[in-house]
């Protein structure tokens, strides 16, 4: 089944709140959607979420990646070749991990369609068959912070994820305020998202966190600090979770070798893929490392990509998940079918698409609407 041509859609978003984190402000979320399109006439979807803090990529880098070297490498290849198609990518062009995850998304999307098989089947089947829902909750004032938990408490929520990086005496008193507010039966992580700079003021908040039950703290130093990060992890009595600093095997490897976390966060933007992504989580596995599904502020298509690799992977033992839509900040527009939720025993679940492939239909008329540029066609 070979590809036959991929087209390229530039999208952009809004958000309904604009949402920010230490390390930016967004107001939207700005995305490439791929259609890869074959011999035997079935199209497949993917996306490349630009987000130059995580992965260096723009609209321009991320189109030029596509047409110029991607597209050409992979047209005419088996779409079921997917480890050769990424060694294609990669022997033509390095990094640009954004750009590879929209062509290796719509190549399983397609094979999925192919085989009449959702991704987490051809993953290896469901072993999370419900995925629990964990708010993420962005930075803003301390009073709409602590309704906003209060909100998602309310609704099923039994896990939040609360934005900090702003330093004492801030983080500590937004921490303390939601654990007072939702008790202490709720699980609450922190995201520094590098916030805190440096290793002696990390260790001050961290430590002043600690007496409110913190299950992890998420990225407290820059990512190229992974010594300041081992050294916090020695000195704390909380889990650290690394994001920013690993986008690789390789990555994970040295932050092992330093005993750098206790956790490691996977992005499907970052790795490259479903396929990277696995990888990935395998070698975290047999490292001993349980890892983190992560979200880079996806539409349907990368979203629904992340709940088949959460459904399908059993060392993803954490993640983020809810609907990108739901959520109080989340996007205005569905690219394609909704990701909903549902509330089972009082616990609110996100559901887990079970179409074919990715298992969302794409709703063009939607993808034109969000257009910021006429569409760009790459063929053999």
């Amino acid at each position: 089944m070979e590809i036959e041509e991929l087209k390229i859609f530039q999208i952009r978003v809004p958000l309904t709140v604009r949402a920010a984190i230490a390390s930016g402000e967004y107001e939207y979320t700005d995305s490439v959607i791929v259609e890869l399109t074959t011999d035997e006439d079935i199209s497949g979807f993917g996306e490349a979420v630009i987000d130059p803090h995580f992965t260096g990529e723009t609209f321009g880098s991320i189109v030029y990646a596509l047409k110029h070297y991607y597209g050409p490498a992979i047209i005419g290849m088996d779409v079921f070749d997917i480890v050769e198609i990424h060694e294609k990518m990669n022997n033509v062009l390095v990094h640009n991990t954004s750009a590879k995850c929209a062509v290796d998304l719509a190549c399983y999307d397609i094979i999925g369609k192919a085989t009449g098989k959702p991704v987490y089947k051809i993953l290896g089947g469901a072993l999370n068959k419900e995925i629990s829902e964990v708010e993420e909750v962005v930075l803003g004032s301390i009073d709409e912070v602590v309704e906003k938990c209060i909100e998602a408490v309310n609704s099923g929520v039994k896990s939040l994820k609360i934005k900090v990086g702003e330093g004492l005496p801030e983080d500590e008193e937004k921490v303390r305020r939601i654990r007072e507010a939702v008790g202490s039966d709720i699980e609450i992580r922190v995201d520094a998202n590098q916030g805190w700079g440096s290793y002696w003021k990390a260790l001050k908040v961290i430590r002043k966190l600690e007496k409110y039950d913190v299950s992890v703290v998420e990225q407290p130093l820059p990512a190229g600090d992974l010594k300041g990060t081992a050294m916090l992890r020695k000195k704390t009595n909380v889990l650290i979770m690394l994001d920013e600093s690993i986008h690789t095997v390789k990555d994970a490897k040295i932050a092992i070798e330093l005993d750098a976390c206790d956790i490691i966060s996977i992005k499907i933007m970052k790795a490259g893929g479903i396929l990277p992504s696995k990888e990935l989580a395998e070698y975290c596995n047999v490292e001993g490392i349980p890892c983190h599904m992560g979200t880079s502020w996806e539409t349907e298509i990368g979203w629904a990509a992340n709940l088949h690799l959460i459904t399908a992977l059993k060392n993803i033992r954490l993640w983020d998940a809810y609907s990108p839509t739901e959520i109080y900040w989340g996007l205005q527009k569905s690219v394609g079918t909704p990701i909903k939720s549902y509330v089972k025993n009082g616990v609110k679940y996100v559901e887990i698409p079970k179409g074919n492939g990715l298992g969302i239909e794409i709703y063009r008329n939607v993808i034109k609407e969000l257009q910021i540029s006429e569409p760009v066609i790459v063929k053999g």
